[in-house]
């Protein structure tokens, strides 16, 4: 089975929401104390932008697609 970069930036999208919001309702509960909301978007930002260029790429892809750059 062959993984596609387009695949692999929807799982990790998937996979990056669900850690904010896991470790946001977890926070609430309170089970950690010493980190705020901010500092878990913050970490799930930094997952979201490594993988980020794919997206980037792929809708820059679309609208060039068939125009030559010269």
């Amino acid at each position: 089975m062959e993984l596609k970069a387009k695949t692999v930036s929807l799982v990790i999208k998937i996979i990056d929401v669900a850690f904010i919001v896991t470790m946001a309702i977890l926070k609430w509960c309170g089970l950690f104390q010493n980190i705020t909301v901010g500092e878990i978007c913050i970490v799930g930002g930094v997952i979201a932008s490594v993988f980020g260029d794919v997206s980037l790429n792929t809708a820059i892809d679309k609208f060039t697609k068939g125009k030559e750059i010269e």
